[in-house]
């Protein structure tokens, strides 16, 4: 399985902005591949193995957190917060819920080359349901990240009191599962 360089940028853009001497804290920990692929920054037209993605969110989780993946969701609202700039942030204020994480959803085959994510619920105003289909090696990080990405998504569409329910099969789970519900919005 490989991600997008797209994917894999925003974690380092995540490593820049943590400032101080976070960058190379990381860089002394990550194995000599991955190191080598940061340190060039990533590019964003290029695939990269999907482990990398993995080891990276791990080791940032690891060397500047306390281990215990917090920062995979925090690193998660923080690219979602980089990519929805300007005019889509715009359609994410004034859109239906419903349709930013069905678009959402479609975007998985533009960073991924395995799997699919897909709406498989939809209550207009109250509830949305995704799933994450075919994917061959399911990660708590990972699945953390989306749903830090997708939480704040649904708080800057400007829905009230946004909750999310996860399962996870890294976790256990029979599938990777994102429910939302949420207070409509004013």
């Amino acid at each position: 399985m490989r991600v997008s360089g797209l994917v894999l940028r925003s974690r380092h853009v995540y490593l820049l902005h943590a400032g101080g001497d976070a960058h190379a804290r990381v860089l002394a920990a990550l194995p000599p591949d991955v190191r080598a692929a940061e340190e060039a920054g990533f590019l964003e037209t290029r695939w990269y193995p999907y482990e990398y993605l993995v080891i990276l969110t791990e080791t940032i989780d690891r060397v500047l957190g306390t281990g215990d993946l917090a920062l995979a969701y925090e690193m998660g609202r923080f690219n979602c917060d980089k990519n929805l700039t300007g005019a889509l942030r715009l359609l994410f204020k004034f859109g239906n819920i419903g349709w930013l994480l069905d678009r959402a959803a479609k975007a998985w085959g533009s960073q991924y080359d395995e799997g699919r994510l897909e709406v498989v619920e939809r209550d207009v105003g109250r509830r949305v349901v995704l799933e994450l289909h075919d994917h061959p090696q399911p990660n708590r990080a990972h699945c953390l990240g989306m749903t830090g990405w997708m939480v704040r998504a649904v708080e800057l569409s400007g829905e009230e009191a946004p909750q999310c329910h996860e399962l996870c099969r890294a976790s256990g789970d029979a599938v990777c599962r994102w429910t939302f519900t949420w207070a409509r919005g004013a």
